[in-house]
């Protein structure tokens, strides 16, 4: 999730390319991260231990972590440890910008705190985002009062990231009483506290929604591909409708629609997220009251 934070900033920026970003996505889907990188980045290894292993490593025949071990600078259970990080997508990033002499690892660095200062987030915000932790991450995106948007937003994200892309990204998101778009997928719910849970979008973007979840190839967005939309949008409210059982609160969701060129209006304010998933933009509109 770090990965398309950072490379949307990065490339922005003009700090690396369009299609270098695209490269180092390619090597995120092919490679693992180091565990050397991991254990430098945990405070497990400085950096002069790290590249000593990577000497060793290519004299002998030995994994990195056994190196370690026999040198003294990691116990075994450090090694399992950084084993069960090494499939980290941010980390892989690192070392995709890192191993393709895009930027040095100082330069990502100043890049992680600029991005930091830019978008005014605090390390524990940026600290979510790296490890992927949606909840933790949320408050600096949706500005609300109420925490039954964070809850469904949340479990709206974590299944897009289930169903259809680990490759996310979100920016601020805000209330508005009106709403056009080319393409619109939402789901009314009644009951113990009423509203909708939606998309939006004005480009053939939502297909990835409806490809990926489906588990189908559409050639353009047409009612199929809006159906599929609507049955992920069907799936997450039945999550959230059995979530809030458990609370004694029940909802009960009305068929999904969608619509071509249309408008949301006289609904009164709901929340409309920016999307991005694999980069392409799509709106994730919520109400609840």
């Amino acid at each position: 999730m770090f990965s398309q934070f950072l490379g949307h900033y990065l490339v922005q920026n003009d700090l690396i390319t369009t299609e270098q970003f695209s490269s180092c996505m390619d090597y995120i889907r092919q490679n693992r991260v180091k565990l050397g990188l991991i254990a430098e980045t945990e405070g497990l290894l400085t950096r002069a231990q790290a590249n000593e292993l990577n000497q060793l490593q290519m004299q002998t025949d030995k994994r990195f972590g056994d190196l370690a071990v026999e040198k003294g600078y990691l116990t075994e259970t450090d090694v399992k440890y950084l084993l069960g990080r090494q499939g980290n997508p941010y980390l892989i990033f690192v070392q995709a910008l890192e191993e393709n002499n895009f930027l040095t690892r100082d330069e990502i660095n100043d890049a992680i705190q600029n991005f930091k200062t830019a978008n005014g987030l605090t390390d524990e915000i940026v600290q979510a985002i790296q490890n992927g932790d949606i909840e933790k991450m949320l408050p600096a995106f949706v500005d609300v009062d109420d925490d039954k948007y964070i809850a469904l937003i949340g479990l709206t994200l974590r299944n897009i990231v289930r169903f259809v892309s680990s490759y996310i990204r979100i920016e601020k998101g805000s209330f508005t009483s009106s709403l056009s778009a080319r393409y619109i997928v939402y789901q009314h719910t009644t009951g113990d506290f009423d509203g909708f849970l939606g998309f939006t979008c004005d480009d053939d973007s939502i297909l990835t929604i409806a490809e990926n979840f489906g588990k189908e190839k559409f050639a353009k967005v047409d009612e199929d591909a809006l159906d599929s939309v609507c049955e992920f949008t069907n799936c997450v409210n039945g999550l959230y409708a059995t979530e809030l059982s458990y609370q004694d609160i029940t909802i009960d969701m009305l068929p999904p629609e969608f619509y071509f060129d249309d408008t949301i209006k006289d609904k009164g304010d709901f929340f409309v997220l920016p999307l991005y998933i694999n980069g392409s933009k799509t709106n994730l509109i919520v109400k609840l009251t």
